[in-house]
């Protein structure tokens, strides 16, 4: 058994929503907790407030797509890429 579930806080799983502003309207999005943290710490890292970093995204997708269908899946996949990233950068980056 790879016990991925059983190891977790069982807390990050439960959903929780938001109400944020994006350009001007105020939408609701509902995602699990894991998720608004780690969004958390990448709009920080980005140094935006998490409602401009989600707006950001937002117009990433328009431009990308042309329409924004299902924002949570958008979250959610943003913090599956990132993890996916820092994972495949070196621990300690070749000197120059």
């Amino acid at each position: 058994m790879c016990e991925m579930f059983l190891r977790g806080d069982p807390a990050l799983f439960g959903k929780k929503s938001r109400s944020i502003r994006i350009d001007g309207h105020v939408t609701s999005v509902c995602i699990e907790v894991v998720f608004w943290e780690l969004l958390d710490r990448i709009s920080s890292e980005q140094d935006m407030r998490l409602s401009q970093f989600i707006s950001q995204l937002c117009r990433e997708g328009l431009i990308k797509t042309g329409e924004v269908n299902n924002l949570s899946s958008i979250l959610r996949v943003c913090c599956l890429n990132y993890l996916a990233h820092k994972n495949t950068l070196p621990t300690n980056p070749p000197k120059i």
